[in-house]
């Protein structure tokens, strides 16, 4: 599962994109059973270009390379790739990529879409817990059933086991595998592949769907010891975490995260961040860029009959281990408020005041700016 779209124009800007996933080797997922799957459009009935998580009422989790490419309608609680013949089909209205998200290696490879309305559809389960290797995980999309091969018209399915990082390594070494990354699969035939990027990966645990992990990237698609890269949810709480507490609402002090292009959308305010224990953890290293691979062009597949024709054109993609745009290098429109060791309770980065507590590591001061709204002041030294 990785993203479909042309990425041969933003490929000979930044030498660095990877490639994007589908599923291959999988078969036909339960009509029904997995509604918190969405799709990524351009338009309401257009083909889905990359998955994503219904996580809130209306908060969907994605990969952050899929950003910026006018993927403006979700596509949620469908079986199918395109058009409206079941599911519910939202108009995006923010897009929220990780702060920390880095293009070159896909680290952070995470992103939040807030909605325009709400899905009545049940959000899915997450877990910040580490998933060891040896899980058994499962992943679902519209993506390619073969390295540059059409799209699923339905919805696939595949299982795959979680690998330690360390054997992952060993396996895909011209690429960097960090703490934010999750491998699985390496078995020859059984994979995501091109259009799956940003879709859901899955333990079951009591019954129950929960979330883990998001498709990220890979080096091509189904082959014999290489794994699949995913988006480690564990990795990312502090980021996730807050808008499962409230829904969100809108806001004109939320800067865009979309590229450099004026975006469509609306900006909204992040819901308020959970109360519970924030950790601070240790800035990692700067990791080497990708060395950029080839991929055979894509090609978007017929939509079902009593459906919408897809919008997209399929293009040419440059990269096989994946994604797409570039996050935004916004600038904050706030600035955080004034700060001094005895309004800051102890906190040495962004303290807000509304909450009463220091927020994540994640909050560098560029995003403490960006979120004014929860009163923060910028404790760093």
């Amino acid at each position: 599962m990785r993203l479909v779209l042309a990425t041969t124009a933003l490929f000979a800007t930044t030498q660095t994109s990877l490639a994007q996933l589908e599923i291959v080797g999988g078969k036909e997922a339960a009509v029904g059973q997995h509604l918190y799957v969405t799709g990524l459009r351009k338009t309401a009935t257009a083909s889905d270009q990359c998955g994503g998580s219904l996580i809130g009422p209306n908060v969907v989790l994605t990969a952050a390379h899929c950003l910026g490419n006018g993927l403006d309608y979700v596509s949620i609680g469908s079986h199918f790739l395109n058009g409206a013949k079941d599911g519910e089909r939202i108009k995006v209205k923010q897009e929220i990529g990780h702060p920390k998200n880095d293009p070159r290696t896909n680290a952070y490879d995470f992103a939040i879409l807030l909605l325009e309305s709400h899905s009545k559809i049940p959000p899915v389960q997450l877990s910040f817990d580490a998933i060891a290797a040896g899980t058994v995980t499962y992943v679902r999309g519209w993506g390619t059933l073969s390295s540059g091969g059409m799209q699923a018209n339905v919805l696939m399915e595949v299982q795959v086991e979680a690998i330690a990082n360390d054997q992952c390594k060993t396996h895909l070494t011209d690429f960097t595998i960090d703490d934010t990354m999750l491998c699985a699969g390496g078995q020859a035939g059984l994979d995501s592949c091109q259009g799956d990027s940003g879709g859901p990966l899955t333990i079951e645990q009591n019954g129950s769907e929960v979330l883990v992990g998001v498709v990220s990237w890979g080096d091509g698609c189904a082959d014999q010891g290489k794994p699949g890269v995913y988006g480690r949810l564990s990795e990312v709480r502090e980021f996730v975490e807050p808008y499962l507490q409230t829904t969100p609402t809108f806001s004109p002090t939320m800067p865009s995260t979309t590229p450099s292009s004026p975006s469509s959308k609306t900006p909204t305010t992040p819901p308020m961040p959970s109360t519970s224990s924030w950790t601070t953890k240790k800035p990692k290293k700067t990791h080497k860029p990708h060395k950029p691979k080839t991929h055979n062009p894509l090609t978007t597949s017929s939509p079902q009959p009593d459906t919408d024709a897809p919008s997209d054109t399929p293009q040419t993609n440059a990269p096989t281990a994946h994604p797409s745009p570039l996050p935004s290098t916004k600038v904050p429109t706030v600035s955080p408020s004034p700060s001094s060791p005895e309004r800051c309770y102890g906190c040495t980065g962004c303290y807000s005041k509304s909450l009463g507590f220091c927020l994540g590591a994640d909050y560098t001061q560029a995003y403490c700016a960006s979120v004014a709204y929860f009163q923060t002041i910028w404790c760093g030294r």
